[in-house]
């Protein structure tokens, strides 16, 4: 089962789509998963046809802001166990597969508290969790120092609230292949914030059930500053 999740940052801008589509069609995943798309379901629903996926989840956005989509090809089987503005939790299902998985897809707020009260919710997620579980998406947040250059450091209270959520719900960082930071502010040198925000997690049991598992970050060179993930 292959996986690509992208912060686009809005769906309406013509690069961007065009950059989707030909990641679609390039690599083939069986489910895609888009934050911030600032687009009702009836456009991003007719943009997941163009792409060629036969299912779909969307959390509409607040105003401008936010958004969630979630397509599938229909050899999966997908059963949505949460939703919310930054959360969908799902078990995941196959031929391939001999117990479903789950698979948590995340946005992290922007805000301190709100992206506290999301980590929470997973933790409440996680006590339900005895299979493989993958987390992904893009959490605003770094597990280190070393995971940022440029601009303010990090305050380490925030560091250390996102590695106590992380091992508090039994995962791990899945690690890389590719461009070691996800997200740019897109400034002049001496102003560049580079950032590794984007990521993928997941437990013991996934390691040990896909031991081949494999996180590529890819600059799709779309409007967006986030890098995508493929899974």
């Amino acid at each position: 089962m292959n996986l690509l999740a992208w912060n686009c940052q809005g769906l309406r801008v013509a690069l961007t789509t065009r950059n989707l589509k030909e990641e679609c069609f390039r690599r083939k995943p069986h489910l895609v998963f888009l934050m911030e798309t600032k687009q009702k379901a009836r456009y991003v629903r007719k943009l997941r046809r163009r792409c060629g996926f036969d299912e779909e989840w969307i959390v509409n956005p607040i105003g401008r802001s936010g958004g969630l989509a979630l397509w599938w090809s229909d050899v999966l089987t997908i059963n949505i166990l949460f939703s919310s503005a930054n959360i969908i939790h799902t078990s995941v299902m196959s031929a391939a597969l001999s117990t479903p998985s789950y698979v948590t897809f995340i946005y992290g707020p922007s805000d301190d508290g709100d992206r506290l009260l999301c980590w929470q919710e997973v933790r409440r997620i996680s006590n339900n969790v005895n299979t493989s579980w993958l987390c992904l998406g893009d959490f605003n947040d770094i597990l280190s120092q070393d995971e940022k250059i440029g601009g303010q450091p990090r305050a380490w209270r925030r560091i250390l609230n996102f590695k106590s959520f992380v091992d508090d719900c039994g995962l791990e960082d899945l690690g890389y292949n590719g461009p070691r930071f996800t997200w740019c502010n897109n400034r002049d040198s001496s102003d560049t914030i580079l950032e590794r925000i984007d990521r993928a997690l997941g437990n013991v049991q996934l390691r040990e059930e896909f031991p081949s598992l494999q996180v590529f970050n890819i600059d799709p060179t779309g409007a967006s500053d986030h890098h995508l993930l493929f899974i």
